[in-house]
């Protein structure tokens, strides 16, 4: 009597597709909580049958592969989104300190430090022969003077970060850039020779994600499993297996960055890079205007001072000086005022010491309608409060985005969670079914060793 040892066959091959299904879903479990990570599930096959006798006879099981679970319409969405969310966050970021700045209480603010310097002037109004409300005009100017400065320093600071910033987000564009670009090679060596290559598409994925927080990129899936990945108008950022230099140029006359790719000005319409930009531009719009308050005080100050007279019925001259070219920086009060609190003018030319007209005029410059700031006509208390009121606008309208933002791309995570995420409850029937299928294998294998003992003991 013949042994037909088939069946040990098909029991092995059913014992190691079983075996393989446990070790799939333990990498599934195990990965519940990695970033990127794709759910993946043992592909089993029929395994060819053989030809025994004249008679077809089934060879079992075998494994043909892991399918890996990802929808790249999906992630394409969450990378895009991701992009607008980075620009968001990092242009809200960023000017928050700037409100701060703006709105600091620091020796009363620089909103306080102008309406103190010119209440000083309508006490002179009242008193003009007193040389004690000069001397507060005086201190008071000074005070001002600094506030000024010390704003304008903030600004320049907060400027002057953000940048660095930006710098090292460029940074990081590069290493992740050449990254990507390693795996591409990596990911097309494996799977042209038929490896499975999930773990490398997934941490190519989860670069992608953070290469478009910092630069808003746009993916193109190759048919070999590589990636390119563009930015702005579609300059190529990766290409296969080469990665292209992003680069933080430093720019006259204040040194800022603008960026190129290989040499040629590059723009990056999302992610943190252009929230950045963003921020800067801001930033510097408000420095600018913060410097034209400054000069346009000083000038209508200084016009209205010389038309008057002081304490001792001389001509008035300058209160604050006007060379160099007046900003919030060097904003600062004549020296010989600030020595001799007597020169300070109260009162006009025909009457001096009579009347306060000049001291009254200044005064009212802090409601007067008709100053000129830039390209603002106002008075220089609402010019400075609608810089306020602006940023403030700007920050909340960013955070109100920026929520709305968060919401989306939590429903296309989920989205993508239902499809790629690991479910334990799943998980673990899957489990049980290849335990089960495992232990009948076993046993499958005993009965078939069983009838061949059997067999061989009937031909002794």
């Amino acid at each position: 009597m013949s042994i037909n040892f088939s069946a040990f066959e098909i029991g092995r091959r059913a014992l190691n597709a079983n075996q393989f299904g446990i070790s799939i879903t333990g990498q599934n479990i195990a990965n519940i909580n990695t970033p990127g990570y794709s759910r993946r599930r043992a592909q089993l096959a029929e395994a060819d049958t053989a030809n025994i006798a004249g008679t077809s006879i089934g060879q079992g099981v075998k494994v043909t592969g892991i399918e890996a679970f990802r929808d790249n319409l999906i992630q394409s969405r969450i990378q895009t989104e991701t992009g607008i969310s980075g620009k968001l966050s990092a242009y809200r970021d960023s000017l928050s300190p700037v409100e701060t700045a703006l709105n600091s209480s620091e020796s009363g603010g620089l909103q306080n430090a102008i309406s103190s310097f010119f209440g000083a002037f309508r006490d002179l109004d009242a008193n003009p022969n007193s040389l004690s409300l000069r001397a507060v005009a005086t201190q008071r100017g000074t005070n001002m003077a600094g506030s000024f400065q010390s704003t304008r320093a903030k600004l320049d600071f907060i400027r002057t970060d953000v940048d660095g910033q930006l710098r090292s987000a460029v940074d990081q564009v590069n290493t992740l850039s050449q990254h990507i670009a390693k795996l591409n090679t990596n990911i097309k060596g494996i799977e042209s020779s038929g490896g499975d290559a999930s773990s490398l598409r997934d941490q190519q994925t989860e670069l992608i994600n953070q290469i478009s927080d910092l630069a808003g990129v746009r993916k193109t899936q190759n048919a070999d499993g590589s990636v390119n990945l563009t930015i702005g108008e579609g300059r190529p950022l990766v290409t296969g297996d080469r990665a292209f230099e992003l680069q933080a140029v430093n720019t006259p006359p204040l040194g800022f960055a603008t960026l190129t790719l290989e040499g040629q000005p590059a723009t990056i319409e999302e992610g943190k890079i252009r929230g950045f930009q963003d921020a800067i531009d801001e930033i510097s719009s408000q420095i600018d205007t913060l410097d034209n308050l400054a000069a346009s005080v000083v000038d209508r100050i200084n016009t209205l001072h010389a038309s008057g007279t002081d304490l001792d019925g001389n001509a008035g001259g300058k209160f604050f000086s006007d060379t160099p070219a007046v900003t919030a920086a060097n904003i600062s009060l004549d020296p010989i005022v600030k020595a001799n609190p007597r020169l300070v003018v109260a009162s006009a030319l025909a009457q001096p010491g009579q009347n306060g007209t000049i001291a009254g005029e200044i005064a009212n410059l802090m409601t007067d309608p008709t100053s000129t700031v830039g390209s603002q006509t106002g008075s220089f208390s609402s010019i400075y409060g609608s810089m306020l009121s602006e940023m403030g606008e700007k920050l909340n309208a960013a955070e109100n985005n920026l929520q709305t933002q968060t919401a989306i791309i939590a429903q296309a995570t989920a989205q993508r969670d239902s499809i790629s995420g690991v479910s334990l409850d799943e998980e673990a029937i899957n489990l049980l079914q290849y335990q089960k299928a495992f232990e009948a294998a076993a046993r499958f294998i005993k009965v078939a060793d069983e009838m061949t003992q059997t067999i061989l003991s009937l031909a002794q």
